[in-house]
């Protein structure tokens, strides 16, 4: 619940940012030079770039928790050892499971054991993408 919340917070956040940022470039648009209208430009361009990176963030974090609520670990998954988890699920996934978003939520998982962050958000993305289908 806490989480949630902490990301309603920041989402307010992201808004008054983007509220504040339309807010400036109104008032370079009503400036009326040139100049004006290129800073407004610039600043619509940024904010346009805010909403879609909260957008697609919003979208990551909401479809990795329902994949998250909905997986439920093999009976030989080694909670114990993360590298020897890593293997297992890699091979799993080299054995032919490589459609199955139970398989790539595994890695992910694997991933975030072994704090690789990137390879983790890769392999989520691909269990996301693997469940839509």
């Amino acid at each position: 619940m806490r989480e949630k919340i902490f990301v309603a917070v920041l989402v307010l956040i992201t808004a008054a940012y983007a509220w504040g940022l339309g807010w400036i470039a109104w008032g370079f648009v009503r400036a009326g030079s040139a100049v004006g209208y290129g800073l407004a430009l610039g600043i619509i361009i940024l904010l346009l770039l805010t909403i879609w990176v909260t957008w697609r963030e919003m979208l990551f974090g909401m479809g990795s928790g329902r994949l998250a609520r909905l997986y439920e670990p093999p009976a030989e998954a080694d909670g114990e050892d993360p590298r020897a988890e890593f293997e297992a699920a890699r091979t799993a996934l080299q054995e032919g499971a490589e459609h199955d978003w139970r398989a790539w939520f595994r890695l992910a998982l694997a991933y975030d054991a072994l704090r690789d962050r990137k390879g983790a958000r890769m392999a989520t993305r691909r269990a996301i993408d693997e469940h839509r289908r």
